[in-house]
């Protein structure tokens, strides 16, 4: 018989992105989910950044990590098409489960399964990158531990190279996870040893509540496969049927006007040293 201990207490958010469950509608979250961030930020670069690469005026390489379906990697390449910029764009992810087929990609963007976080990293990437990119990452570090992604960003990137990061804080209506870590990722790149460490913080627009909060929405639908039958686990505070129970009246509250946001993107810039 299961037990409170053993289902809920054992429970590791970062198995949620390799459930065998992700499928079509994962991926059509992804879409959502980077257009919102888009609408919120309004870059897919800095711009500081971009200034910087193009002066270089030499091809350059992007590694985007847990890229996903590489919907940003293929907007960024729309994007540096537009303005004249030369860049290969890799994309990492650790369940290929929604990479395009390569037929439909650009040449100069690729999509590779690769668990970033279980070392070593493959020889033929360290230090090659102009910019690495990390997006929505606070289900994988419950802890608050930044140094094994960071560490990962800093192997890729060449000697002044820039890893630009974005995120929301996934704590303000859980419990059990702290994500305050957010709110000074600029200090946490400084104190790892990245150099011009910068933090914007960007609210959210009111116009796009209903989008974040489908997206929200449809993460939690998908979290009903974690937890078991009653069935299953008769002493489990938290079951499969009080799960869905409790989203369905969620889902009814927000076709009341209930909104979830997190109120905020928070865009981090930091280079490594030459």
């Amino acid at each position: 018989m299961a037990t409170s201990s053993s289902h809920v207490d054992n429970y590791d958010a970062s198995k949620f992105w390799i459930a065998s469950a992700r499928n079509f509608r994962t991926s059509a979250r992804l879409h959502l989910q980077h257009f919102l961030f888009q609408n919120t930020i309004g870059y897919l670069l800095e711009p500081i950044i971009e200034e910087s690469l193009v002066a270089s005026s030499r091809p350059l390489k992007v590694a985007d990590l847990a890229c996903g379906n590489g919907i940003w990697l293929t907007e960024l390449h729309s994007h540096f098409a537009k303005n004249n910029i030369s860049a290969q764009r890799d994309g990492f992810d650790i369940n290929p489960v929604n990479f395009p087929d390569a037929a439909y990609l650009p040449d100069s963007v690729s999509i590779k399964q690769l668990d970033i976080l279980s070392k070593p990293l493959p020889a033929d990437l360290i230090g090659i990158y102009d910019v690495v990119h990390i997006r929505a990452f606070v289900s994988v570090i419950p802890d608050g531990d930044l140094t094994p992604i960071l560490s990962v960003a800093s192997e890729l990137l060449k000697p002044g190279g820039f890893l630009r990061w974005e995120e929301t804080r996934g704590d303000k209506w859980a419990q059990g996870i702290n994500n305050e870590w957010v709110d000074v990722l600029d200090t946490r790149l400084g104190q790892f040893g990245f150099q011009d460490a910068r933090l914007l913080s960007q609210e959210k627009r009111k116009q796009d509540y209903k989008g974040w909060t489908e997206d929200y929405l449809m993460v939690w639908e998908e979290c009903a496969a974690f937890f078991l039958p009653k069935s299953q686990a008769l002493d489990a505070p938290l079951t499969r049927e009080v799960w869905t129970e409790m989203f369905a009246n969620s889902v009814k509250e927000t076709e009341q006007g209930v909104a979830v946001h997190q109120g905020k993107v928070v865009t981090v810039v930091g280079r490594r040293p030459q």
